[in-house]
């Protein structure tokens, strides 16, 4: 298998396992996909960046609970051997409403390993939930 195509699997992966420690409230496994010095951009959703892991974990442990974080698609670019982008789309559920948000990231390979360097979102879009 070329390393490109191994490279954008592993990439693709890190979408699912990251939708998979955001609904299990698992920062340590989310956490483990981004660089020590991580930026997440929330400025469009939030009004504010976090930089490095311990703001990153703040902000994660303080989001509103989701039901759910559902990926719809995924693609990636590889710029180098050690950096790409990715665009993941995702469908989030509340118990009033959803959410599909654009997720875009910068990623840097660190000691053998895809991490992502910078993450910024979205909302591309949201449902509110009619009470019956």
């Amino acid at each position: 298998m070329s390393e490109e195509l191994m490279a954008k699997i592993t990439l693709n992966e890190m979408g699912a396992r990251y939708c998979d420690a955001c609904d299990a409230q698992d920062w340590d496994a989310a956490l483990e996909l981004f660089t020590e010095d991580a930026e997440v951009d929330a400025t469009a959703v939030y009004g504010k960046s976090f930089h490095g892991h311990g703001e990153i974990r703040e902000f994660f442990s303080s989001a509103p609970a989701c039901l759910g974080h559902h990926a719809t698609g995924f693609y990636s670019d590889l710029i180098s051997d050690t950096q790409a982008t990715a665009r993941l789309k995702m469908l989030t559920m509340f118990k009033k409403n959803t959410f599909t948000v654009n997720y875009n990231w910068n990623l840097v390979k660190v000691e053998g390993t895809w991490k992502i360097a910078k993450q910024e979102f979205s909302i591309f879009g949201k449902q509110d939930f009619v009470a019956s």
